[in-house]
């Protein structure tokens, strides 16, 4: 049987866990998943979906923090009966998950592997895999985790029950193949289709299941916050920190173990070659009876004798033998080299010799310093010299970018503004040479996708090893491109600040300079992370004040290190003048708009890295606000006794009390926490208000005392409390950061899934008056910059307030911009309702008893008011009553058609004169000029994206390249023309000749 390991990721100084995927014909195991693992596979066209085991070397989110989102992939991809293997505390970790996570047709199982437990050893039809503990030397901790060892506990066994009801019952592992799975998923996915028709979710009945279960999900948050109001009625000890858990919200109480494991994997027994001589010699004629004696059976020859498997059969061969070594410290180097399981590979004798025989290959995990430290080098010399060793240590592994995708788009844009598109920083050399840590030919330094075959001859295959390109070459070489591409034709072009700031003032109206306020996108994508971006995550850097996260989707802490630099800064970035340790020193707040994993899962190893940063600055130390739904607090409380995140400096102030509306009055503790922030911030005031996605998400507004203002909304569809919050207060947002999910012709999906569409989001910054729109959080079938279209602008209605962008240009024609109160704010536009009564009578009528529905996996978390329920009813009845009559529809007649395009145009330019509109890429730094600079760039910034996409295209499907043109036949009206996509340029790129 032919099996292989895989390096999936590295230990760098951008990654903390190295990641080793072992392939056989029917399934996959999987060591170590740290965040960013799921998107390296897609990086790489590492097929994941056949894991049926995963092993961690701790329990803590270095090696961890991709599992949940791979979990959540694996299930919706149909697999099933998944075994997640680790030490002490990993069933605290995954019962943690039942925060964001439900998927009880999973099937998950999870195997403590305990150091006092000799039966923790994880066997199948194909490997056996040992596990080897080790422990700081500098603690007593073998002893603590002893004592920590009780898995028959009454604590244990709630935290096993919370797991079964997040990820179900245990089953066998599903091996049927992605195949067969893919389509189970298909044909369920036609039967939901199916049953959507038949509730009309996508027709034209205003009873449609899309509203009912926004109204089901309302009413469910208002019943849990009267149910959490009565509670804390009878026990008013329950607010504060730790409220949650008098309310039985939080997990028994455990502390963080510090065993790190090994993994010894010894593969299947290769049976013995078949002697074809020795069968003839016995009679035997060539049939099923060679098979037979190859499987173990004896057979009765033709001549009536019984032969036996011995006869003709050579002897078996013991499975080959792979180590995976974890030492995240040189503190674990004494526990480690002292273990007694590896002793049979590193003494002589005759009863070991079978055993060092096996062994093929070691892969050393190792932490800062180990790799230079003599003991451990001693300590691995010693294994017979045929063993092969990668080591994987951040002293030895160049930092390079493993992202060539998202890295040659960037590259590109940057050609054309690298003041607002950031190079991220990578580097190609190591700090060490491999030989300061061992020499010889069976040495080799750990790299991404390099494969070693173990079985039926070991081999090293590193065909599969992509060209890691720098930065710096793919800027030069898109810069020459784009200097080709224009030919001269540089009119409205701007890609240099210095250059450009005398116009930038002459044509910017803007009161806000770029050294007051800096907002950057880290990760602009949704759901999954993809190819060209990563999931939600953006950080305001405020100078002289400190740093504010909002959203902290998988991999942030990485992506902040190669946009910020680390260790040393990152010199492409003009906008933010910190490094990363700087910005995570100076962070002051962490905002958390919802509890779907996309916008969180990167927020405990931000916790934790600034908990160890910061922890030996001066006293006092400093500490760091949460804003967040209380589910967010629940979890962070509950992974806290998995990974020490600083949990005693944190302040949390739960969303829903920073409400603009009808806020009830929040406790002391809360209220002092709001005030400390804003202090530390130079804010003057701090808002939410309940958004329209799933239970307990929110949008925030923060107003700064230099004068800017950002608006954030996090996910939504458009929705009256939104425009509300942006209205209020004495001056208009300077910056509304809004999701842009879907694309115009997706205006179902984003109904269907609570998203916003392009035109959509220009509409609600129009509601709000906005200076500028930064479109974020797009599909990832989204691959280029959207365009906007002028009549779904104007089509998009809001109860109470109309057409929201009609109200807004006709005020902004009459008298500019006129600030209103709060509670102002909803009367203002009263005028343009027209429906409201009709709607009213269309919700009092509806039937609330439809089912959830999967997407909603968030549990419920906090309050909703009977407002809120009414508006977001009106708003999903109204918008699903829009799109079934006459939305989309076209005229014609051309002569009309002309005539429409004239008033579009018109329109259009109005709204450009009011509003600037930005399209976010991941690591993107916006000041208040580059706004206006994007304007004038964006369709040479489009141009250069969509060919970096198209080459990329044409390199998967292997298209011939050579002096080809690639036409792009996207309609001229829908705001692009043909123009070549694949030039001679490219041609060379695709021979290697790139660099």
């Amino acid at each position: 049987m032919k099996w292989h390991i895989q390096i999936l990721s590295p230990n760098t100084h951008n990654t903390r866990s190295t990641s080793v995927l072992v392939f056989f014909p029917t399934t996959r195991y999987l060591f170590n998943c740290g965040e960013g693992t799921q998107r390296l596979s897609f990086e790489n066209n590492v097929r994941v979906s056949k894991v049926s085991a995963v092993f961690l070397s701790r329990v803590d989110w270095e090696s961890m923090g991709g599992l949940p989102g791979m979990l959540l992939t694996l299930a919706d991809s149909g697999m099933k009966g998944i075994a997640v293997n680790g030490g002490r505390n990993l069933t605290h970790a995954l019962a943690a998950a039942r925060h964001f996570i439900l998927r009880s047709d999973m099937g998950l199982s999870v195997n403590e592997m305990l150091d006092t437990d000799a039966s923790a050893d994880f066997r199948d039809s194909n490997v056996h895999i040992v596990p080897v503990h080790a422990y700081p030397s500098s603690s007593a901790a073998a002893d603590e985790e002893q004592a920590c060892n009780s898995c028959e506990s009454d604590s244990h066994n709630i935290r096993r029950q919370l797991v079964t009801r997040a990820f179900g019952h245990p089953k066998q592992p599903d091996i049927s193949g992605p195949k067969s799975r893919l389509v189970a998923k298909k044909n369920k996915q036609q039967q939901q289709q199916q049953q959507m028709k038949k509730k009309g979710y996508y027709g034209n009945d205003d009873k449609c299941s899309g509203s009912a279960v926004e109204e089901h999900l309302q009413n469910l948050q208002k019943a849990e916050e009267e149910a959490l109001e009565k509670k804390r009625a009878h026990s008013p000890e329950a607010s504060g920190r730790n409220g949650m858990g008098k309310l039985g919200m939080l997990l028994p109480q455990t502390t963080p173990s510090l065993a790190s494991l090994s993994f010894i994997l010894e593969g299947p027994v290769v049976a013995g070659k078949f002697d074809l001589n020795a069968a003839v010699a016995l009679g035997l004629p060539p049939g099923p009876l060679y098979s037979r004696l190859k499987s173990g059976e004896s057979v009765v020859g033709p001549n009536g004798n019984t032969i036996h498997p011995s006869q003709c059969v050579g002897p078996p061969t013991p499975g080959s033998i792979v180590i995976i070594i974890d030492c995240p410290s040189v503190d674990y180097i004494e526990s480690l080299i002292a273990n007694p399981k590896f002793t049979p590979f590193l003494e002589e004798g005759a009863e070991n010799k079978s055993r060092q025989s096996q062994l093929a290959i070691i892969v050393h995990g190792l932490g800062p310093g180990v790799s230079q430290d003599k003991r451990y080098q001693d300590w691995a010399r010693r294994f017979p010299a045929h063993v092969h060793h990668v080591v994987s240590s951040p002293e030895l592994v160049p930092d390079t970018n493993p992202f060539q995708r998202h890295l040659r788009v960037q590259a590109a844009i940057a050609a054309v503004d690298n003041n607002t598109f950031v190079l991220p920083q990578s580097s190609s050399a190591s700090d060490l040479p491999l030989s300061s840590f061992m020499t010889g030919k069976n040495v080799h330094v750990a790299e991404h996708n390099a494969i070693y075959e173990i079985v039926p001859k070991f081999r090293i295959d590193l065909s599969t090893i992509p060209q890691l390109l720098s930065p710096e070459a793919m800027y030069k070489t898109a810069k020459a491109s784009l200097r080709s591409s224009i030919q001269g034709r540089t009119r409205g072009l701007i890609t240099d600040t210095a250059a450009s700031q005398d116009d930038d003032a002459s044509s910017d109206t803007r009161t806000v300079s770029d050294t007051d306020l800096v907002l950057c996108p880290i990760g602009t994508g949704s759901s999954v992370p993809s190819l060209y971006r990563n999931v939600s995550a953006n950080i305001i850097s405020i100078k002289g004040y400190g740093g504010i996260v909002l959203d902290c989707g998988e991999s942030t802490v990485s992506l902040l290190k190669r946009f910020l630099g680390y260790p040393h800064r990152n010199i492409y970035n003009k906008k933010v003048d910190l490094d990363y340790v700087g910005f995570v020193v100076s962070l002051k707040m962490l905002y958390i708009s919802h509890m779907h994993a996309d916008h969180h899962l990167g927020a405990v190893l931000l916790l934790r890295e600034w908990s160890q940063l910061t922890k030996s600055l001066p006293s006092p130390l400093p500490r760091l606000t949460i804003v967040a739904p209380w589910r967010f607090w629940a979890w962070i409380q509950d992974i806290s006794g998995v990974q020490d995140i600083g949990l005693d400096r944190l302040d949390f102030v739960g969303c829903q009390e920073l409400r603009i509306l009808d806020t009830p009055q929040a406790d002391p503790e809360t209220l002092k926490a709001t005030n400390v922030l804003k202090a530390k911030l130079g804010l003057t005031e701090i808002s939410t208000c309940f958004v329209v996605h799933c239970p307990w998400a929110y949008g925030l507004s923060i107003t700064h005392k230099n004068g800017w203002r950002v608006v954030y909304s996090g996910d939504t569809r458009p929705c009256t409390n939104l425009v509300t919050l942006g209205r209020a207060g004495n001056k208009p947002p300077t910056v509304l950061l809004h999701e842009a999910t879907h694309s115009d012709d997706l205006i179902k999906d984003a109904i269907a899934k609570r998203h916003t569409t392009v035109s959509e989001a220009v509409a609600m910054a129009l509601g709000m008056r906005a200076e500028n729109l930064l479109l974020t959080h797009f599909s990832q079938r989204c691959l280029n910059i959207p365009n906007w279209k002028t009549k779904n602008v104007l089509d998009v209605k809001l109860p109470r307030y109309g057409h929201i962008a009609n109200y807004t240009l006709r005020r902004f024609d009459k008298d500019g911009y006129r600030s209103t109160t709060a509670s102002e704010a909803a009367d203002d536009i009263k005028e343009d309702t027209l429906e409201q009564d009709q709607e009213d009578q269309d919700v009092d009528a509806f039937d609330i008893s439809e089912d959830v529905g999967a997407d909603m996996t968030a549990a419920n978390d906090g309050p909703m008011l009977t407002d809120d329920i009414n508006a977001a009813k009106e708003e999903l009845l109204k918008e699903m009553d829009d799109l079934g009559s006459d939305n989309g529809s076209e005229d014609t007649d051309s002569s009309d058609r002309s005539s429409q395009n004239s008033t579009d145009n018109a329109i259009q330019g109005r709204i450009s004169a009011n509003l600037n509109v930005a399209v976010a890429f991941d690591m993107s730094a916006f000041g208040a000029s580059d706004f206006v600079r994007y304007r004038r760039n964006v369709k040479l910034l489009r141009r250069a994206a969509w060919e970096e996409i198209q080459l990329f295209i044409a390199e998967e499907q292997k298209a011939p390249m050579d002096e080809k043109i690639v036409e792009q036949k996207t309609d001229r009206k829908n705001g692009s023309h043909k123009k070549p996509l694949l030039s001679k340029k490219y041609s060379s790129i695709r021979k290697g000749k790139r660099n």
